[in-house]
């Protein structure tokens, strides 16, 4: 079977060597004019053309059985040229189908364009990012696994035309992060209105895909304000009635900024969490494991902070364990880029509060080798040797089915 890299190789082995295009946006192939496939020349392209077959999705349309006649090209020839061009269509549906889908909506100046700049640390870029155009649609590395991610402008004119062709753009989703502006709260009905449709639209497509509504521009010194709180309570006031009434939907709200990566790391660690295969399984492991250990929290993070699965007692002990993961993940990376070796085992003891935190590397995963740390939180870090290897095991195939 091939792996992604050599569907992706399959594909543009169909394509002219002069033809350029990027591979990550790899549905848009189908857009391209005939005369960029091997074996059709710009004359019989050009009488395609005349005949209405633009593109290679109007090549592939078109029945081999009984290809229509078009003078200077013979049946045989055109028979072979829609084959090939359905050939190359099942090869991108394929490479696609592996990809998960992830829809950022939202009204225009919202912030989706920066929360993803943040995820590619092109943090350089964000002032610079001007409203997006109607879609931009690309294939990003998050966490060490291919997204697509679907960032579809705000502007009315652009919301009119994704509602008004819903299969192009609302098929298949497994995710969607719905951006609101928490500081820009004299839009917030128009953002509702919108949110509403979207749900309608969904729902008729019969596709029920998990929401995150990220409240973006939680800025640190804002979240201190009092109108802070009450723009807040208003967003909620307007979207829970909403979700409410298309009741097939999961949501979940997320303070976000980019002033605080973390926020949106958490986001969309969740968010892939929403999507995996095995992350529910996960969890099942590390509840094991903390009652074996006689813990209070382990979680299961990578290095550059997905957040595979968690079990904790109480939520205050997940977010101290996993908060401080996050600070001493960054402080073993400062190490290694002075040339230290990295730390297989972390720990943090604090004699007065009776407990220690402790990281544990137990594999890598993903073509960039990315460690991943099992981490503690426990009265009896002691018990921790004795159970470690045995969960280990359990859990290494899991992170590479994730998704």
């Amino acid at each position: 079977m091939n792996n992604g890299r050599d569907l992706e190789k399959s594909i543009k082995d169909f394509f002219k060597r002069d033809v350029e295009f990027d591979i990550d946006m790899v549905g848009e192939v189908l857009k391209f004019g005939p005369e960029t496939l091997i074996g059709i020349d710009s004359i019989s392209a050009t009488k395609l053309e005349e005949n209405g077959i633009g593109s290679i999705q109007d090549l592939a349309d078109l029945s081999p059985n009984n290809p229509p006649k078009i003078e200077g090209i013979l049946p045989k020839m055109l028979e072979k040229w829609i084959k090939i061009a359905n050939v190359l269509i099942k090869a991108v549906r394929k490479e696609l189908k592996q990809l998960k889908k992830i829809l950022l909506l939202g009204l225009d100046n919202g912030g989706k364009s920066s929360i993803l700049a943040v995820l590619q640390n092109k943090f350089s870029t964000i002032q610079s990012l001007m409203p997006t155009k109607g879609v931009k649609r690309e294939k990003l590395d998050f966490f060490g696994f291919p997204v697509i991610s679907w960032d579809l402008g705000g502007q009315e004119t652009y919301r009119k035309d994704y509602l008004d062709q819903p299969q192009v753009y609302f098929t298949d989703v497994d995710l969607i992060i719905y951006v609101i502006d928490v500081q820009d709260i004299s839009r917030l009905e128009e953002s509702g209105r919108y949110f509403s449709d979207l749900l309608e639209l969904f729902q008729d497509l019969g596709e029920f895909p998990p929401i995150l509504i990220a409240m973006h521009k939680s800025d640190p010194d804002y979240r201190k304000s009092l109108e802070f709180q009450q723009n807040i309570k208003k967003i909620k006031d307007i979207f829970n009635p909403i979700t409410e009434e298309y009741n097939g939907f999961y949501t979940e709200y997320y303070d976000t900024t980019i002033f605080q990566k973390e926020t949106i790391m958490m986001m969309f660690s969740d968010a892939l969490k929403k999507i995996s295969h095995t992350s529910e399984i996960i969890d099942n492991i590390l509840r094991e494991f903390v009652q074996k250990i006689k813990a209070k929290a382990s979680s299961l993070i990578s290095l550059d902070d997905l957040i595979f699965g968690s079990f904790e007692e109480k939520a205050e002990q997940e977010q101290l364990l996993n908060n401080s993961a996050f600070m001493l993940h960054t402080l073993s990376n400062f190490h290694k880029s002075q040339g230290y070796k990295r730390e297989n085992t972390i720990k943090m003891n604090f004699p007065q509060n009776n407990f220690a935190i402790r990281g544990e590397q137990l594999f890598e995963y993903s073509a960039h080798n990315i460690p991943v740390y099992l981490w503690v939180l426990t009265e009896n870090p002691e018990l921790i040797d004795e159970y470690i290897d045995v969960f280990s095991e359990q859990l290494a195939p899991l992170i590479h089915m994730f998704l």
